[in-house]
């Protein structure tokens, strides 16, 4: 096994989409890569272009210097990697566990690491698997420093872009998932927006172009989007009002009304409505949007 500081050797615990996409990464930078995967289907593909393909989890984790874990959850990763069976070929190494999972359950993997000895690292993967196998992706780790920069050499050779967020075990996942959380909005929002064009019989391309593209790109989205953090970070609700929460829910049960006229879904519009007339309820009426953050954090 190599014990060069520029290029350790590594494993690669599932081949899955992206753990075969991260493997294949790897390989196609010049590291030596074991790999190991529970369905062999998995790893033929690797057999036939001579890797080598462990047949437990503690033997390819004794081939390694850097552990990169992909498999389904944290229950997987805990059934087949924090075990009494790999933990003795894991110690004074590094794992980097690169599956999904929230932050309380990376600091139970974080403990376990620990106390056995190992270097862990926590990261999450922003792009999808064929952003990885072409080195564009961006991954966010958190953990020690001294973990990450055991395993730096993967990240750069993983991703595009690896950020070290932090040294508190539980920083990326919140983060990404925060990041999630925004997506999905964004996304549904999109698509309703979508759906009543096709429904009015307005073109969704003129939508795209002129409401979507030309709204990001161009116009104040962005600054708008900083504005609304910052103002919700500082609690300065009253800051520059450009539009109060009472004007907001006014248009938006406009639209509700509309939607409803045209057979659409209006439930997620509703939930909206439902966290301005909490903010109102508080005293928010003449306060910016960015109020509504008090209407999502948990009750006094």
């Amino acid at each position: 096994m190599k014990t060069t500081q520029t290029q350790p050797d590594v494993a690669v615990i599932g081949l899955g989409n992206m753990g075969s996409a991260l493997a294949d990464r790897l390989i196609a930078k010049g590291f030596t890569v074991t790999v190991w995967n529970r369905s062999q289907a998995r790893t033929r593909p690797y057999v036939d272009s001579g890797i080598a393909v462990a047949a437990t989890v503690a033997e390819a984790v004794e081939a390694a210097e850097v552990i990169v874990v992909c498999l389904l959850d944290h229950e997987a990763t805990m059934a087949m990697v924090a075990t009494d069976a790999v933990a003795p070929a894991l110690k004074g190494k590094t794992l980097v566990e690169l599956t999904t999972m929230t932050a309380d359950k990376s600091r139970t993997l974080g403990a376990w690491a620990d106390a056995h000895g190992i270097a862990y690292l926590e990261g999450q993967i922003q792009d999808f698997p064929e952003t990885v196998r072409d080195g564009e992706s961006t991954i966010i780790c958190s953990g020690p420093t001294a973990s990450y920069e055991a395993g730096r050499n993967v990240f750069d050779a993983l991703s595009a872009r690896a950020f070290h967020v932090s040294q508190n075990l539980g920083s990326a996942p919140t983060l990404v998932n925060a990041q999630l959380a925004f997506t999905y909005m964004t996304y549904v929002g999109i698509l309703h927006g979508a759906a009543m064009c096709q429904a009015a019989g307005v073109s969704v391309d003129t939508f795209r172009d002129v409401m979507l593209l030309d709204y990001m790109r161009s116009a104040p989205f962005l600054k708008d989007v900083d504005d609304l953090v910052r103002k919700a970070q500082g609690r300065n609700f009253d800051e520059s009002v450009g539009a109060t929460v009472e004007v907001w829910q006014a248009s938006l049960q406009s639209i509700v009304g509309e939607n409803m006229q045209a057979g659409l879904e209006t439930d997620h519009l509703k939930t909206i409505n439902a966290l301005m007339e909490r903010a109102r309820e508080a005293g928010h009426s003449e306060h910016d949007f960015a109020a509504l953050i008090d209407t999502i954090k948990p009750r006094n």
